[in-house]
């Protein structure tokens, strides 16, 4: 089966038919039961962005500032567009945004437009500054703050880079209230910027071994859920729908599949 992007590959892959309550509730009981069974201990590996976080709102204050700024004066017809954003036009990247707000990149202005506002974006968006401007989904602590209450160890696994969002990733995993900062609590982030979030994802997988037995990881990302998979082909694996890149994976029956953390 070829590789496929977006919809496609959600709608070529298998899901499980459980509703997202029913997710949550199984991944629970497998923590429940590695704990009573006295085995390794249970490990939760979660992603954080559009994962654990809605980063929607760090993207739209900062397309709200590039309006504002000398940087989109020569473009008004779209920084007029711009300005009027609603929450539910912002998509994975400024491509998806300036699409779902109708505008056309193949204008020669909003083609020029969207490339200053990927520069402005680019330099903010991968900050400590711009992370308060983050929510978490509803529910995503609780759910998180009962897996590690149960005995589970939490791994939080990030394409975050150490120097640029380390610091604002700390501040927020404890502020919104999600287990961290205590015994059984891990933060692995990328060394650098540069590094490829699926290389270092793919190569937690020693790190995670090392510390017990997965029984689910979470992700946005299909090609980084494939490559969980492929890792630790006995665990759960659930893929959060929300926003996402429009890399290409390959569709595999097996997956759960949840759109948030509430029912």
């Amino acid at each position: 089966m070829p590789q496929k992007i977006r919809k496609e590959w959600i709608q070529s892959c298998e899901f499980h038919p459980h509703t997202n309550l029913e997710v949550l509730r199984q991944v629970h009981q497998g923590i429940e039961k590695k704990v009573t069974s006295g085995g390794a201990l249970p490990v939760l590996l979660l992603d954080l962005d559009s994962t654990l976080y809605e980063v929607g709102p760090r993207s739209g204050h900062i397309l709200k500032e590039w309006v504002d700024s000398k940087e989109s004066q020569n473009f008004k017809s779209v920084r007029d567009r711009v300005s009027k954003l609603k929450p539910s036009e912002i998509g994975y990247s400024l491509l998806d945004t300036f699409t779902g707000m109708g505008l056309s990149v193949g204008d020669p202005e909003v083609e020029s437009a969207l490339h200053s506002a990927n520069h402005f974006w680019a330099a903010r968006f991968f900050t400590n500054d711009y992370l308060d401007y983050d929510h978490a989904y509803p529910g995503a602590s609780d759910f998180v703050k009962k897996a590690y209450e149960l005995g589970a160890e939490i791994i939080y696994l990030t394409g975050r880079d150490e120097p640029g969002m380390g610091k604002g990733t700390r501040k927020r995993l404890i502020a919104d209230g999600f287990p961290f900062d205590s015994e059984r609590t891990h933060l692995l982030l990328k060394r650098s910027f540069e590094l490829d979030d699926l290389e270092h994802k793919s190569k937690a997988a020693d790190y995670v071994r090392d510390i017990g037995s997965l029984v689910a990881s979470f992700e946005n990302e299909p090609p980084n859920l494939v490559a969980l998979s492929d890792l630790f082909p006995e665990s759960m694996h659930v893929f959060m729908d929300s926003v996402y890149s429009d890399r290409p994976a390959l569709p595999k029956p097996g997956f759960y599949r949840i759109t948030g953390f509430t029912a």
